[in-house]
């Protein structure tokens, strides 16, 4: 079965989204907002685990990066990176890591001399939207949130690709597929809602759009003209949405939440690789070896044209995970967004 992919539906159920959110975030700070701590919930894209082989670095799902140094033993000197590798969990920081180094703050597994930690690491590997209850339960056991609290979420890609994955043939039971979908971005928005009910403030991003992924790419591929590509997408499209709708239900006119566009930024990148100094955007950085996939990839153990630019032009890290530049990007506009919503 062929599944077309409906561009005016999505257009004008994201239109209704963007009209009902027109009072979600937006506006500036009348008294500039300073957290206490910034918290990470979601599932790998927001995690910094301890790294198993160097206990005092952390390490993320995307490029990692490493130590350099000038080699002056060639004219013009040249920088390359230490060997043996040396991990340096402040490079290459994911977005949460960002944000809350925006503050001064630092999480625990990455946490150097001299910086403030006043963070609190909760994203899990492999998350998904029904994970995010048991997240903030096991938060707030013995950790109430306060007014002061910042909120970090993104939570989405996992359910799209594992409803995907549930059906031998996708596209002949799309419309099942979709509602789940939609039902997962529900859920994100309820658990947002939850946490602002509590006190704290939430920065929600929604989630890059699936069918732009590697993982995709390679499923079009090798089911030509089924149009699974366009089925990942509307699921995609149909989750944010739904993600955006229920943000209406934020206490205060949604002034407790700030929403991040991370599907209009992953979107944009794609269309004009070169404006954000990408050269690729369809392949993963890390090479398909059992010591590189992530989170052991790094700046070192790359596919051989994105160890050029030691994966910095290279939009996505594997099939299904952002690569450096586009987590930069993103932790910048949360930043920009976390002093700028009217919280």
């Amino acid at each position: 079965m062929k599944f077309k992919f409906d561009v005016t539906r999505v257009a004008v159920t994201a239109g209704l989204a963007v009209t009902l959110l027109a009072s979600c975030g937006g506006g500036t700070q009348i008294e500039a907002f300073s957290p206490r701590r910034v918290i990470a919930f979601g599932d790998e894209s927001s995690l910094i685990e301890v790294d198993p082989t160097h206990p005092d670095q952390g390490r993320k799902y995307t490029v990692n990066g490493v130590q350099f140094f000038s080699d002056t033993s060639v004219d013009p000197a040249v920088t390359k990176p230490v060997v043996p590798t040396t991990p340096v969990c402040s490079s290459n920081q994911i977005w949460v890591q960002q944000l809350a180094a925006s503050y001064g703050f630092a999480f625990p597994p990455c946490a150097s001399s001299g910086v403030v930690v006043n963070s609190e690491m909760r994203a899990v590997v492999g998350a998904t939207a029904a994970s995010i209850q048991g997240q903030v339960d096991d938060f707030t056991a013995g950790n109430p949130f306060s007014s002061n609290d910042l909120v970090a979420l993104m939570v989405g890609v996992n359910d799209i690709i594992g409803l995907y994955q549930s059906q031998v043939d996708p596209t002949s039971n799309s419309s099942a597929l979709i509602a789940a979908a939609q039902q997962a971005g529900t859920e994100v928005g309820s658990q947002v809602v939850r946490i602002t009910d509590r006190g704290a403030k939430v920065l929600v991003s929604t989630i890059p759009n699936v069918g732009l992924m590697p993982f995709a790419i390679n499923e079009e591929a090798a089911h030509p003209g089924e149009g699974r590509l366009a089925l990942l997408s509307l699921m995609s499209e149909q989750f944010n949405t739904r993600l955006r709708l229920k943000l209406q239900d934020v206490r205060d006119g949604g002034r407790a939440v700030g929403l991040i566009l991370g599907d209009e930024l992953v979107l944009a990148m794609t269309n004009f690789p070169g404006t954000y100094g990408l050269s690729n955007i369809t392949q993963a950085a890390c090479v398909t070896t059992s010591t590189a996939l992530l989170p052991t990839c790094d700046q070192t153990n790359l596919d051989p044209l994105a160890q050029l630019s030691y994966g910095g032009e290279w939009l996505w890290a594997d099939d299904r995970h952002l690569g450096a530049a586009a987590q930069s990007r993103l932790g910048t506009i949360a930043a920009s967004r976390a002093r700028t919503n009217p919280f």
